[in-house]
C-alpha cells in the first residue's frame, strides 16, 4: 500500500517537475522573444525563368510601402501570418514563406510568377504566364517575351488580376444565378395561367337556372345570354393566355441569351487555353522563343480568335488562323523553313499562310 502511494506521489512529482520546466521554458522563450531585435532579413527569390519579375530590392520596398519592414522591430512584434499575406498580395509573387531564426533574422522564401507574354492589345497592358495567370505590367518591371498586339478582345477587364480560369468560373456562376432568378421568375405567371384556367372553367360550367314560372321565351333569353358570357369568358381566356404565354416565352428568350452567352464563353475560354498552350510551347523551344518577336491577336468576345506571328527572321508574316492545331502549325513552318526558305530565300516572301491543315501558301 505504502509503496503504491509512493508511486502515485512519485509519479505527480514528475509531471509537476514537467509543468514546470515547460513553464519555466516559455517565460524564457517570451522574455528572449521580447528584448531580442531583428537585426537582419534574407530574401530568397526562386522561379521566375529567365525573366523575373522581382528582386531583393522591389520586396523590400513593397514590405516597406506596407509598413511591414522587419528590422527594428522585436521577435514578438514580427507577425509572420501578416508578412506573408502582405507578400502574396504583390501580383508578382506565386507563394511565400515567412519564418524567423532564435537569433533575429527573417527569412522570407519567395517563388515568384513566370511570364511568358505581354498582352499590349487595345486598353490591356498585362503579363500572362504558363498556369494563364494575368498580372499588370505597372509595377516598374519589364521583362523580354513575346508582345501580343492587335485588336484581340479578352473576356476579362483590362485590370483583372488573377487566373483566367477563376474569372471565367465566377462568370460562369453569375449567369447561373440570373438563370435561376429568371426561372424563379416564371413561376408568378404559371399561377396566372392556372387562374385563367379556373375562372374560365367556372364559366362554362354555368347553365341555366329554370324558375318553375319561368317562360320557354324567358328561358331562351336566359340562355343566350349565358352562351354570350361564355363566348366571351373564352375570348378574354384566350387574351390573357397569349400574354401569358408571351411574358414566359420572353422569359425563355433571356435564358436562352444567357446559355449562348455561356457558350461563348466557354469557347472564348478554350481559344484563350489555346494561346496560353501555344505560348507555353514557345516558352519552351530555345528557338521559337528567339524567333517569336511578336504576335498578332485579333477578334474575341464571340469572334474566332486569329493568330499571326512577326518572326525575327525575313521581313514575312506568318498568318497562324485560329488557335486550333498551333503546335503542329509551328511543324510546319519549321519544316517550310529548312525545306523552302533555305533554298529560295529568306526575302523573297511577305505573308505565309499556316491556316489550311498541311499546307502553306505564300505571296
Amino acid at each position: 500500500m505504502l509503496k503504491q502511494v509512493g508511486r502515485y506521489i512519485g509519479f505527480v512529482a514528475l509531471w509537476g517537475l514537467v509543468i514546470a520546466v515547460v513553464v519555466w521554458a516559455n517565460s524564457l522563450s517570451a522574455e528572449h522573444n521580447a528584448t531580442t531585435e531583428i537585426r537582419s532579413t534574407r530574401i530568397t527569390i526562386t522561379g521566375g525563368g529567365d525573366h523575373p519579375l522581382i528582386d531583393n530590392r522591389s520586396i523590400e520596398e513593397w514590405l516597406a510601402l506596407h509598413n511591414l519592414t522587419p528590422q527594428g522591430r522585436s521577435l514578438d512584434k514580427t507577425d509572420i501570418a501578416a508578412l506573408e499575406a502582405t507578400l502574396k498580395r504583390h501580383s508578382a509573387v506565386e507563394e511565400a514563406n515567412v519564418y524567423t531564426t532564435y537569433d533575429g533574422c527573417v527569412n522570407i522564401d519567395i517563388r515568384q510568377r513566370e511570364p511568358i507574354a505581354r498582352l499590349r492589345v487595345t486598353g490591356y497592358d498585362m503579363y500572362m504566364t504558363r498556369e494563364g495567370y494575368l498580372l499588370p505590367a505597372t509595377d516598374g518591371y519589364s521583362v523580354h517575351v513575346p508582345v501580343i498586339t492587335g485588336d484581340y478582345a479578352p473576356l476579362f477587364e483590362p485590370t483583372y488580376m488573377g487566373y483566367a480560369r477563376d474569372m471565367v468560373r465566377d462568370t460562369i456562376t453569375a449567369l447561373e444565378h440570373d438563370i435561376a432568378t429568371l426561372e424563379e421568375s416564371k413561376m408568378p405567371h404559371y399561377e396566372a395561367l392556372r387562374d385563367n384556367n379556373a375562372r374560365l372553367r367556372e364559366v362554362t360550367s354555368l347553365g341555366v337556372k329554370r324558375g318553375l314560372f319561368t317562360s320557354e321565351a324567358e328561358a331562351e333569353v336566359m340562355a343566350a345570354v349565358l352562351k354570350q358570357k361564355k363566348s366571351e369568358a373564352r375570348a378574354n381566356h384566350s387574351a390573357v393566355e397569349r400574354r401569358i404565354n408571351g411574358e414566359i416565352a420572353a422569359i425563355e428568350r433571356a435564358i436562352g441569351d444567357i446559355r449562348h452567352k455561356q457558350k461563348e464563353i466557354r469557347i472564348v475560354e478554350e481559344e484563350f487555353n489555346n494561346l496560353i498552350a501555344f505560348l507555353g510551347v514557345v516558352g519552351e523551344s530555345e528557338f521559337w522563343s528567339a524567333e517569336v518577336v511578336q504576335i498578332v491577336a485579333t477578334g474575341g468576345k464571340g469572334k474566332p480568335l486569329q493568330l499571326a506571328i512577326i518572326p525575327r527572321s525575313g521581313r514575312f508574316t506568318v498568318d497562324l488562323g485560329t488557335t486550333e492545331r498551333l503546335g503542329a502549325k509551328l511543324d510546319d513552318l519549321i519544316l517550310f523553313y529548312r525545306k523552302g526558305l533555305d533554298n529560295v530565300g529568306w526575302d523573297r516572301f511577305r505573308s505565309i499562310s499556316l491556316r489550311y491543315d498541311g499546307q502553306v501558301v505564300c505571296k
